[in-house]
Protein backbone atom coordinates (compact mmCIF):
# COMPACT_ATOMS: atom_id res chain seq x y z
CA UNK A 1 0.00 0.00 0.00
CA UNK A 2 2.93 2.42 0.57
CA UNK A 3 4.34 1.93 -2.84
CA UNK A 4 0.53 3.11 -4.23
CA UNK A 5 0.68 5.70 -2.17
CA UNK A 6 3.76 7.16 -3.11
CA UNK A 7 2.90 6.41 -6.61
CA UNK A 8 0.08 8.24 -6.13
CA UNK A 9 1.71 11.49 -4.95
CA UNK A 10 4.17 10.69 -7.93
CA UNK A 11 1.26 11.00 -10.44
CA UNK A 12 -0.08 14.99 -8.42
CA UNK A 13 3.38 15.97 -8.69
CA UNK A 14 4.11 15.36 -12.32
CA UNK A 15 0.49 16.96 -12.90
CA UNK A 16 0.54 20.00 -11.05
CA UNK A 17 -0.72 21.71 -14.06
CA UNK A 18 -3.57 19.66 -14.24
CA UNK A 19 -4.23 19.75 -10.31
CA UNK A 20 -4.19 23.70 -10.18
CA UNK A 21 -6.31 23.58 -13.51
CA UNK A 22 -8.79 21.57 -12.21
CA UNK A 23 -8.69 23.57 -8.76
CA UNK A 24 -8.92 26.75 -11.09
CA UNK A 25 -11.82 25.28 -12.59
CA UNK A 26 -13.99 24.46 -9.22
CA UNK A 27 -12.82 28.03 -7.29
CA UNK A 28 -12.97 30.49 -10.74
CA UNK A 29 -16.71 30.98 -10.40
CA UNK A 30 -16.70 32.37 -7.09
CA UNK A 31 -13.23 34.06 -6.77
CA UNK A 32 -12.84 34.57 -10.51
CA UNK A 33 -15.14 37.51 -10.31
CA UNK A 34 -12.87 39.07 -7.48
CA UNK A 35 -9.80 38.65 -8.66
CA UNK A 36 -7.38 38.74 -11.82
CA UNK A 37 -6.07 35.21 -12.83
CA UNK A 38 -3.08 36.05 -11.65
CA UNK A 39 -3.87 37.17 -8.35
CA UNK A 40 -6.17 33.73 -8.28
CA UNK A 41 -3.22 31.70 -8.40
CA UNK A 42 -0.95 33.55 -6.41
CA UNK A 43 1.22 30.96 -4.73
CA UNK A 44 -0.22 28.06 -5.55
CA UNK A 45 1.91 26.88 -8.02
CA UNK A 46 5.06 27.08 -5.61
CA UNK A 47 3.15 25.99 -2.32
CA UNK A 48 1.37 22.75 -3.79
CA UNK A 49 4.55 20.63 -4.52
CA UNK A 50 5.89 21.76 -1.44
CA UNK A 51 2.69 20.90 0.13
CA UNK A 52 2.52 17.10 -1.53
CA UNK A 53 6.22 15.92 -0.52
CA UNK A 54 5.90 15.85 2.93
CA UNK A 55 2.49 14.47 2.31
CA UNK A 56 3.85 11.32 0.24
CA UNK A 57 6.91 10.73 2.89
CA UNK A 58 3.83 10.46 5.53
CA UNK A 59 4.31 14.04 7.49
CA UNK A 60 1.78 15.34 9.72
CA UNK A 61 2.74 19.18 9.54
CA UNK A 62 3.95 21.38 7.39
CA UNK A 63 7.58 22.62 7.99
CA UNK A 64 7.86 26.32 9.34
CA UNK A 65 8.76 27.86 6.28
CA UNK A 66 6.05 26.81 4.37
CA UNK A 67 3.83 27.74 7.33
CA UNK A 68 5.04 31.24 6.71
CA UNK A 69 5.18 30.66 3.03
CA UNK A 70 1.37 30.35 3.27
CA UNK A 71 0.51 33.04 6.01
CA UNK A 72 2.29 35.50 3.92
CA UNK A 73 2.15 34.38 0.05
CA UNK A 74 -1.38 33.18 0.13
CA UNK A 75 -3.65 33.98 3.24
CA UNK A 76 -2.40 37.97 3.64
CA UNK A 77 -2.58 38.49 0.07
CA UNK A 78 -6.28 36.91 -0.12
CA UNK A 79 -7.04 39.87 2.66
CA UNK A 80 -5.63 42.27 0.77
CA UNK A 81 -7.94 41.03 -1.89
CA UNK A 82 -10.81 41.53 0.23
CA UNK A 83 -11.59 37.86 -0.31
CA UNK A 84 -13.97 37.11 2.00
CA UNK A 85 -12.98 34.58 4.82
CA UNK A 86 -15.24 31.85 4.52
CA UNK A 87 -13.36 31.15 1.19
CA UNK A 88 -10.23 30.45 2.60
CA UNK A 89 -11.20 26.95 3.34
CA UNK A 90 -13.34 26.60 0.57
CA UNK A 91 -10.10 27.39 -1.64
CA UNK A 92 -8.44 24.92 0.06
CA UNK A 93 -11.10 21.85 0.01
CA UNK A 94 -11.21 22.91 -3.63
CA UNK A 95 -7.36 21.84 -3.90
CA UNK A 96 -8.10 18.49 -1.75
CA UNK A 97 -10.93 17.97 -4.72
CA UNK A 98 -8.79 18.57 -7.52
CA UNK A 99 -6.06 15.98 -5.93
CA UNK A 100 -8.96 13.66 -6.00
CA UNK A 101 -10.11 14.31 -9.08
CA UNK A 102 -6.65 14.07 -11.06
CA UNK A 103 -6.00 10.83 -8.92
CA UNK A 104 -9.51 9.30 -9.99
CA UNK A 105 -8.55 9.97 -13.51
CA UNK A 106 -5.45 7.58 -13.30
CA UNK A 107 -6.73 4.92 -11.43
CA UNK A 108 -6.60 5.94 -7.75
CA UNK A 109 -9.88 5.11 -6.72
CA UNK A 110 -11.34 3.31 -3.35
CA UNK A 111 -8.80 2.35 -1.47
CA UNK A 112 -6.20 3.11 -3.06
CA UNK A 113 -6.40 6.51 -3.20
CA UNK A 114 -7.47 6.90 0.61
CA UNK A 115 -4.31 7.05 1.86
CA UNK A 116 -3.08 9.45 -0.31
CA UNK A 117 -6.02 12.09 0.72
CA UNK A 118 -5.61 10.96 4.28
CA UNK A 119 -2.17 12.62 4.13
CA UNK A 120 -3.30 15.26 1.98
CA UNK A 121 -6.09 16.34 4.39
CA UNK A 122 -4.09 16.28 7.26
CA UNK A 123 -1.46 19.04 5.47
CA UNK A 124 -4.42 20.83 3.99
CA UNK A 125 -5.89 21.52 7.18
CA UNK A 126 -2.53 22.55 8.81
CA UNK A 127 -2.59 25.06 5.97
CA UNK A 128 -6.09 26.51 6.53
CA UNK A 129 -4.99 27.53 9.91
CA UNK A 130 -1.61 29.07 8.78
CA UNK A 131 -4.01 31.06 6.18
CA UNK A 132 -5.94 32.35 8.92
CA UNK A 133 -3.60 33.21 10.58
CA UNK A 134 -1.94 35.28 7.56
CA UNK A 135 -5.45 36.56 6.56
CA UNK A 136 -5.50 37.81 10.20
CA UNK A 137 -2.24 38.53 10.84
CA UNK A 138 -3.21 42.78 11.63
CA UNK A 139 -5.57 41.68 14.13
CA UNK A 140 -3.13 39.13 15.52
CA UNK A 141 -0.49 41.62 15.93
CA UNK A 142 -2.70 43.85 17.73
CA UNK A 143 -2.42 40.72 20.59
CA UNK A 144 1.05 40.56 21.21
CA UNK A 145 1.98 41.53 24.27
CA UNK A 146 -1.14 41.48 25.75
CA UNK A 147 -0.59 38.29 28.00
CA UNK A 148 -2.51 36.30 25.17
CA UNK A 149 0.98 34.50 23.56
CA UNK A 150 0.75 30.73 24.00
CA UNK A 151 3.07 29.65 27.18
CA UNK A 152 3.39 26.08 28.81
CA UNK A 153 1.53 26.38 32.09
CA UNK A 154 3.21 26.11 35.28
CA UNK A 155 3.25 22.87 37.14
CA UNK A 156 1.24 24.05 40.24
CA UNK A 157 -1.53 25.30 37.11
CA UNK A 158 -1.66 22.32 35.71
CA UNK A 159 -1.69 20.23 38.95
CA UNK A 160 -5.14 22.44 39.45
CA UNK A 161 -6.30 21.35 36.43
CA UNK A 162 -6.09 17.91 36.90
CA UNK A 163 -3.07 17.49 35.08
CA UNK A 164 -1.00 14.96 37.04
CA UNK A 165 1.89 14.64 34.81
CA UNK A 166 5.57 15.12 36.90
CA UNK A 167 7.10 18.01 35.12
CA UNK A 168 10.54 16.65 36.08
CA UNK A 169 10.06 13.64 33.65
CA UNK A 170 6.69 14.06 32.32
CA UNK A 171 5.29 10.79 33.60
CA UNK A 172 1.81 10.45 34.53
CA UNK A 173 1.07 10.14 38.13
CA UNK A 174 3.78 12.90 39.41
CA UNK A 175 4.36 12.38 43.20
CA UNK A 176 2.02 9.56 43.76
CA UNK A 177 4.46 7.03 41.89
CA UNK A 178 7.29 8.32 44.57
Amino acid sequence: MAELTHSAFDILLAELDQVLAEWRSIVEPELGAHLSPARLLDSLPEILPRLLRPARSGAVEIDEHLKQRIAVDHGFARREDVVPVERLAEEWEALKQACQRVLTRHGFVGSLAEEATRRIDLLIDDAIGYTLRGYYQRELDTLRGRGLERREPREEDRRQGGDRRDPDNGSAGGEADS
